[in-house]
């Protein structure tokens, strides 16, 4: 068991780290979730049935949702949590502000759903099956949602081109 272990943590920390480090915005957070998450998932392995990295990423989002249900109960103001909820620390990668901004502006269009599918598609690159897996929704379902995030951002990016 262990060694199956450590090899699921070595193919699967980085999605991981991108995913919860995408959703909190702070390395240390981040840093923090990441190994609560492979501790649960280490005391829990030998429950798994099935593909080990959605059974991870589930693992992961649960345990950032209960992190920020903490946070809730000791940050004044707390109705506006949903705000925090998705940080993104794109500054690091993208030099060019307009590129950031575009970006951001993008991103801000859509809803927490549609940012939870971005992310696990592209941020943590789970599979349009394994997406439907963690949400409940079928394959067929996702690729739908993706293709419509993708036409809504284009959209977004296209009206902010045309105004310049």
């Amino acid at each position: 068991m262990k060694n199956n272990f450590i090899k699921l943590y070595d193919k699967c920390f980085d999605d991981i780290y991108r995913y919860v480090y995408f959703k909190t915005g702070s390395k240390w957070e981040a840093e923090d979730l990441v190994s609560e998450t492979f501790r649960k998932a280490y005391e829990n392995f030998h429950l798994l049935k099935g593909e080990p990295k959605p059974w991870l990423m589930s693992i992961a989002r649960n345990t950032v949702i209960d992190f920020y249900r903490r946070k809730k109960d000791i940050m004044p103001g707390s109705d506006e949590l949903d705000n925090y909820a998705y940080n993104y620390p794109f500054d690091e990668v993208f030099e060019r502000k307009e590129e950031l901004s575009y970006l951001k502006e993008s991103l801000n269009s859509l809803s927490k759903d549609e940012l939870e599918i971005v992310n696990l598609r592209y941020f943590s690159d789970l599979k349009y099956k394994q997406i439907g897996e963690m949400l409940g929704k079928t394959e067929s379902a996702i690729k739908m949602k993706v293709t419509r995030i993708n036409q809504k951002l284009i959209e977004v990016i296209k009206r902010r081109y045309r105004e310049e």
